[in-house]
């Protein structure tokens, strides 16, 4: 008896758009343009005439490129190349990219990386923010992001 009500509510559900992504609460989707090299999208900063305007302003973040198998072959096609993308990103990865972990109001960071010789001054590769690309459309071979 339950199972004709469930096809019943499930026929009347419209159909999701193939392509499209359910964004979670703690994430926002973005677009932008900037250079990808290897795994990695440097965001450039917006201008005028600039088509992407999806999101939070991301100009000057760096993000490690995570996607479907075929955004990644685009991603590889790409490398060095000037493109316009679009992705989801956690919204805690846009803030400050300070070391350490947001605790309240305050930011809480164990031992004193830097200053320790035997320690390099760079974040581990966990500390650099993902965005997860569901699109990527080429601009230029030339990327004017040093």
């Amino acid at each position: 008896m339950i199972y004709p009500i469930l096809v019943l509510l499930l026929a009347g559900l419209p159909p999701q758009e193939p392509g499209t992504k359910k964004i979670p609460s703690d994430s926002v989707e973005v677009g932008a343009r900037g250079c990808l090299k290897g795994r990695v999208f440097a965001a450039g900063e917006r201008t005028e005439e600039e088509g992407v305007r999806l999101g939070p302003d991301i100009s000057g973040h760096s993000f490690r490129v995570s996607a479907p198998k075929a955004v990644m072959n685009d991603v590889k096609q790409h490398n060095g190349h000037f493109v316009e993308i679009v992705g989801i990103v956690k919204k805690g990865d846009l803030g400050d990219h300070l070391l350490g972990a947001r605790v309240g109001s305050a930011r809480v960071v164990i031992g004193q990386p830097g200053r320790d010789p035997s320690r390099g001054s760079l974040p581990s590769p966990a500390a650099v923010p993902v965005i997860d690309l569901t699109s990527v459309k080429f601009l230029s071979e030339i990327c004017p992001i040093r």
